[in-house]
């Protein structure tokens, strides 16, 4: 009688999480917009090529690439909705993300803060975004701005940005990580 009573608990249970691991699977998520791009300090967006820099800017550039240093900031939001059909909140309580310029990956991060999906209700999911545009992408300045507006959303570039995300639910048993990754290609994304 008790292993019934225990495998009846265990199924109620495994079903209870099976739902809530349903529930993130059910979570959309897609390109919202990109927001407060600056590279080197120089917001980009009045920017949309490389002859739309004052001398000022170019002296900036300048200053940061002589020091090796060229860091490119910016806020990637992505719209997460759970559908109203869904009746259970789902929990991501993280997200790796990986950003990628021409199948190259050029910085990764992780979500710090736990979001919750109430069913019909769409949520921001903002991925802040720094790295240094030296690393990876040479000396040249117009490449580093080309490469710096793709980045920001700008669909001026030939250059292809895919993001790639990662979610991580909370289950009854412990954290369960999406079995696949999610792939988003902003180069195709609408501008906004």
């Amino acid at each position: 009688m008790r292993f019934i009573l225990t495998l009846s608990l265990a199924v109620v249970v495994g079903c209870a999480t099976a739902r809530e691991i349903i529930a993130l699977r059910q979570v959309e998520f897609r390109f919202d917009r990109i927001a407060g791009a600056r590279v080197a300090g120089i917001p980009l967006g009045r920017i949309r090529s490389y002859s739309d820099l004052t001398p000022i800017d170019l002296g900036r550039l300048g200053v940061a690439m002589a020091s090796r240093d060229v860091p490119l900031d910016l806020t990637v939001h992505l719209e997460g909705r759970n559908p109203e059909t869904n009746k259970v909140t789902a929990r991501l309580v993280s997200m790796d993300w990986s950003y990628l310029v021409d199948d190259r990956e050029a910085v990764s991060g992780h979500l710090p803060d736990a979001l919750t999906f109430p069913p019909g209700e769409p949520r921001d999911v903002p991925l802040l975004v720094t790295f240094n545009l030296m690393d990876m992408f040479g000396e040249r300045r117009r490449d580093l701005i080309d490469v710096a507006l793709a980045l920001a959303g700008q669909r001026t570039s030939t250059h292809r940005v895919v993001l790639r995300i990662e979610p991580t639910v909370e289950t009854r048993f412990g954290h369960v990580r999406y079995p696949t990754p999610i792939t988003i290609d902003l180069s195709r994304a609408p501008s906004r």
